[in-house]
Order: C-alpha cells, then structure tokens, then sequence
C-alpha cells in the first residue's frame, strides 16, 4: 500500500510539472503575472519581505522566465516588425 501511495503521488507530481511547461510554454505572459502577483501576495501574508524584496524576486522571475521556457515562447509575445 505505501508504494502504491508513492507511486501515485510521484505521477501527480509528474502531471503537474508537465502541464505547468506546457502552460509556461504556451502563455508565459500570464505565467509571468501569476508569479508577479503571487509574489505580492506573499508580502501581503509575511510582512517580514519587504517591497524591495518582492521586486527583486519579480525581477528576477521575470527575467528568467523567458530564459527557463526559450526562444519559442519570446517570439509568440515579442512583436515581429
């Protein structure tokens, strides 16, 4: 039973991750802005992290975001012209 167990929480966590590429892959501007807000909202619920920290860490996601999920998602919202 506990290996059954693993087993399926093992492949929950696998589904989760793929369709969480998938989503990056396919709408990074909107994973962009959850992980933005999420940020804030945990600034809301810790005081302790300051807004200058919340920024920074914004920052950094969303510059590397682009760099995590590649040149395919930068061309879908990157103007061609």
């Amino acid at each position: 039973m506990p290996q059954r167990f693993w087993s399926y929480l093992n492949r929950l966590y696998l589904r989760g991750l793929v369709a969480l590429q998938i989503f990056a892959a396919q709408e990074p501007v909107r994973l962009r802005a959850a992980l933005t807000s999420a940020v804030i909202a945990l600034t809301v619920v810790f005081p302790a992290i300051d807004a200058g920290t919340a920024e920074t860490i914004g920052a950094v996601g969303v510059v590397a975001l682009p760099l995590l999920v590649g040149e395919s998602a930068r061309r879908k919202v990157t103007p061609t012209e």
